[in-house]
Parts: structure tokens; C-alpha cells; sequence
């Protein structure tokens, strides 16, 4: 009876996954992002309009914030200073969203400023303060912080992800 009972266990298992189109046991590439980051725009200050979903490929790093003279943001500037050029050479992009006060960003790291900080703060529930969000290349939200985190940290993420790991197991 038990063996019987297993059976089907295994059966029902088989065909929900064949049901939901697995291809030779291994799941679709799409199937890896776990928990999709929500999408902004960006860049419409410079005269350009940056989607997160045109930069899938790309880690991304979004600072929210009140304002470029926030605390928490000062702190996570001069993380992201010491290792912007490793951080640069994975191709990461860094969005900036100021939600009570924007103004200039003292570095000379390239930040592109969303287009709506208020509904990308409230998207990512972070109703007030500081946060970092760090975007996989596959569009993953891979950590989402209210505490500044170190640059190797961030390095570290964007470079251990789902679809890294993917692309070394080949």
C-alpha cells in the first residue's frame, strides 16, 4: 500500500512539473527570478527614459533616501566610493531616489535619478528613511537593506546570484 501511495506521489509530481514546462528537469531560465524586483523609470531629468526592464543583464543598485544629505545615504556613498571601479566593472548601474528633497550628489559615482522617488519608495515598502536595494541581472531582488551596506557586500551580491551561478554550472 505504501509503495503504491509513492508511486503516485511521484506521478503527480512528475506531471505537475511537466505541466508547468519543464524541459528536461531543468527549470526555464525566467523561472529563476524567485522574487522580481518591482520596475521604476529613470533618467527623465537628464532627457532620458531608463526602464529596469531594459537593463536585465545589469546589476543595479537603488539608494531611497530623503535626501543626498541623509545620514544613512552619506554612509553608503563613501562604501560604494572604496570599490565603485569593481563595482563599475561588473557593469552595475546605481539609481538614486530622494523622497523629501533632492539636490546634488557629492561623488562621482554616475547616478541617475527615478522619475517618481515617491511611488519607488512605496513600491519597495520603504515608507520613510534609508534603504539600499541591490537588482540582480535578471531582474531578481536579490537584498533589500535600511542599514547601509559594505561595497563588498554589494560586490558580492552582484556577482553570486542566480544567474552567475547559472552560467558557472554549465
Amino acid at each position: 500500500m505504501k509503495s503504491a501511495t509513492r508511486f503516485k506521489s511521484v506521478i503527480l509530481f512528475l506531471a505537475t512539473f511537466l505541466f508547468l514546462g519543464v524541459d528536461g528537469g531543468l527549470l526555464a531560465k525566467d523561472s529563476l527570478v524567485v522574487n522580481a524586483a518591482p520596475g521604476f523609470t529613470g533618467g527623465a531629468s537628464a532627457g532620458r527614459k531608463i526602464t529596469l526592464a531594459s537593463l536585465k543583464g545589469k546589476p543595479v543598485v537603488l539608494l531611497i533616501a530623503p535626501s543626498p544629505r541623509d545620514r544613512a545615504f552619506y554612509s553608503q556613498m563613501r562604501e560604494l566610493k572604496g570599490c565603485y571601479e569593481r563595482l563599475a566593472s561588473q557593469g552595475m548601474l546605481f539609481f538614486s531616489a530622494f523622497t523629501s528633497e533632492g539636490g546634488r550628489i557629492p561623488s562621482n559615482i554616475p547616478f541617475i535619478l527615478v522619475d517618481n522617488p515617491a511611488a519607488v519608495a512605496s513600491v519597495y515598502d520603504v515608507t520613510k528613511g534609508f534603504a539600499v536595494v541591490v537588482i540582480g541581472r535578471d531582474g531578481n531582488l536579490d537584498c533589500l537593506s535600511t542599514k547601509p551596506l559594505p561595497g563588498q557586500r554589494i560586490l558580492d551580491l552582484s556577482m553570486n546570484n542566480a544567474d552567475v551561478q547559472t552560467q558557472l554550472h554549465r
